[in-house]
């Protein structure tokens, strides 16, 4: 079995050294062919041999023939595997045995080599001088398929990509789905994803491929004009994101992209400024397959890239389950003729059990051949000839089979095949079986099994520190509604889990779909009090006004002094509230007594007021409303003064109808 490591870590980064080349095995070494007479080639002027069987020709007509024998197409296919050829004598003792089935060689023969392997998983095997050896995928070091291994420096490709420079970039497009990342190691620096209804329902196929096989005439729907608007918003908002991040991009190693289908290969290659460069050597594509483009289906590609597999031998890593080639090979239903096959040892149908039907069935044979034998013996050695003569046979002693069930019953009965499920199911199932857990054990407030699931977690990730590791597990969301463990905490009211979850890294910014954060979701004083307590014991840790914390909690002897100064300010207010209303309603005596005066006596008091006062204020009242009419000008007749024109209409007409 393989151990998987973190090709970033410092226990890989030892292994990898500079004495790292290519794995082989025995059966795959070359071996050099022998300098003596006997096992040397000969080979005529005329180039009359077969380098591959090591056998020459006393003319081309002969030679052509050797290349239409098993023999020499034999010897092709093991100078394919990197294997020394046979002799002839000894594939016709292997054809007699029936030891080889086919031209491609026996079934020893077709056991895979670890290039074999390399190429269907996309990876390569590498080994040390220390004899250790390990396998990661060829793209984090090589450019394409094409290159040539033996003239790679691994170690050079290993520092510039994965030790110097630890930043990758993954980006995976299609369906209309887009997620992309940039990794600093195994921490995100930024991430995006989103979703464009491009696809037809129920038909497959984006809209703009639909437009280019009905040629002229495109459809005038609403979804095809719909989904022809989305695509176009699909591609900027991809070009959008792509310059936001250019800057990061830059400092890429690696970038490693899915984009399936000529339209979402357009959108990152096509275009007068594609967003990115085919000839970038940095360009790799995903080698295996994944998902729908999400965020976590991101983390799980760049995590499944920068992981090695290690092994204790070669022949470990051959026999290794995982790389296997034909784990994935479907069962073809074409039968391979030149192979024999083993006669099939098929079992008898079962005997009749009900009654005797077993032992009349034996009568009735037993009787048919008496009869037979004293046919022949009344022959004396004639030409037997049969009777015709019906033999009537009675069954009426057999009992059926017993059945007890009805026509519908038995129709009930009949069991369908379920369809089996496909893998992205199953996983997909593990997955909402393993959150749903989750879910439980937040709901019943369960803190020792988080603290278990977190030491379990640490241990698997052991280059990630305890604080990563607790963002990752905490901060996860748990179900549709979009809450993760400290909303479920502090609906179910857990006080406890609540404090571990704070102390662990559990964001209380998170909002569910209905926008709602840990401490807008309860309704437990006691659950409240824990987020002030942690808001006031950490004010810089996170943005509380986002997580709707009120931070400005006061102490009970501030509260008592603030309570203090507002009744003192209530005091003072209430004092002059009510000296203003003593000066009021010496206003108000002074104004009334004023308008009991006549008019004359009115003059006269205006009269006196400005012999007393010719030096100070003069307070002069309308004759009509009694208003101070300071800083105004009058309004006069009959010398009457009024402070507006309506007092002087109201005092005229009174004095007109008296």
């Amino acid at each position: 079995m393989a151990d998987k490591i973190v090709i970033f870590n410092e226990d890989f980064n030892g292994m990898f050294d500079q004495s790292v080349n290519p794995a082989r095995i025995e059966s795959e070494v070359v071996p050099l062919i022998s300098t003596t007479k006997e096992d040397s080639i000969i080979v005529d002027n005329n180039n009359l041999a077969c380098s591959y069987c090591r056998v020459s020709f006393p003319n081309v007509r002969t030679q052509r023939e050797h290349y239409r024998l098993d023999w020499h197409r034999y010897n092709l296919k093991l100078s394919l595997q990197l294997k020394p050829p046979i002799a002839e004598e000894e594939f016709s003792k292997k054809t007699e045995n029936d030891e080889v089935s086919s031209i491609s060689g026996s079934e020893e023969d077709e056991q895979d080599t670890l290039d074999t392997l390399a190429t269907t998983q996309g990876k390569i095997f590498l080994q040390n001088d220390k004899g250790q050896v390990f396998s990661l995928y060829r793209g984090v070091l090589l450019v394409d398929k094409k290159e040539e291994i033996a003239s790679v420096n691994f170690y050079k490709r290993y520092k510039d990509n994965c030790y110097d420079n630890k930043q990758w970039a993954v980006l995976m497009l299609g369906g209309g789905h887009f997620a992309g990342a940039i990794f600093n190691y195994l921490t995100p620096l930024v991430h995006k994803t989103f979703h464009c209804y491009t696809v037809r329902q129920g038909q497959g196929g984006s809209q703009s491929s639909r437009d280019n096989k009905s040629g002229g005439s495109h459809p005038k729907s609403a979804g095809a004009s719909l989904r022809r608007y989305n695509e176009q918003a699909l591609i900027d908002h991809v070009s959008d994101i792509m310059s936001t991040w250019s800057e990061e991009l830059k400092k890429c190693s690696l970038i490693f992209y899915r984009a399936s289908g000529p339209f979402n290969r357009a959108v990152l290659f096509g275009g007068k400024e594609p967003l990115l460069d085919r000839s970038d050597s940095r360009l790799r594509t995903i080698p295996f397959s994944t998902g729908r483009a999400t965020y976590t289906e991101v983390k799980r590609v760049h995590l499944e890239l920068c992981s090695a597999s290690l092994y204790s031998s070669l022949n470990d890593a051959i026999s290794s389950p995982e790389k296997d080639p034909k784990r994935n090979k479907a069962r073809s239903s074409c039968i391979n003729r030149a192979k024999s096959r083993e006669p099939l040892e098929r079992p008898l149908p079962g005997e009749i059990s009900h009654g005797n039907s077993q032992e009349n069935l034996s009568k009735i044979e037993l009787k048919l051949k008496d009869e037979i034998v004293l046919k022949l013996e009344d022959s004396n050695d004639e030409e037997f000839v049969l009777d015709e003569t019906n033999l009537e046979v009675s069954f009426e002693d057999l009992e059926e089979f017993g059945d007890s069930l009805t026509p519908e019953q038995r129709k009930k009965g009949q069991h369908k095949k379920k369809p089996k499920k496909s893998k992205n199911q199953k996983l997909r199932e593990k997955e909402d079986l393993r959150k749903q857990n989750l879910i439980n054990i937040a709901i019943k407030g369960n803190t020792v099994f988080l603290e278990e699931l977190l030491q379990e977690r640490s241990k698997i990730f052991e280059n990630m520190s305890k604080q990563e590791v607790s963002k990752e597990i905490f901060n996860e969301i748990l179900d549709e509604a979009g809450n993760s463990f400290l909303h479920l905490a502090a609906m179910n009211e857990h006080e406890e889990m609540l404090q571990y979850l704070l102390e662990n890294e559990a964001d209380p910014c998170l909002k569910n779909k209905h926008q709602q954060t840990p401490y807008s979701i309860t309704n437990s004083k006691l659950s409240r009090e824990i987020f002030k307590k942690f808001a006031k014991k950490n004010p810089e840790k996170y943005n509380y006004n986002k997580a709707q914390i009120p931070v400005n909690t006061l102490t009970d002897e501030e509260i008592a002094e603030k309570k203090r100064a507002m009744r003192k300010v209530k005091r003072e207010k209430e004092k002059e509230k009510k000296k203003e209303i003593h000066i009021k309603k010496k206003e108000d005596e002074h104004k009334d007594r004023f308008l009991s005066l006549s008019d004359r006596e009115k003059r006269a008091l205006a009269a006196e007021r400005r012999i007393l006062n010719a030096q100070g204020k003069v307070i002069a009242r309308c004759f009509l409303c009694g208003s101070d009419m300071a800083g105004k000008v009058p309004f006069e007749y009959l010398e009457n003064r009024f402070c507006s024109i309506e007092c002087l209409k109201g005092h005229r007409m009174k004095t007109s109808n008296c």
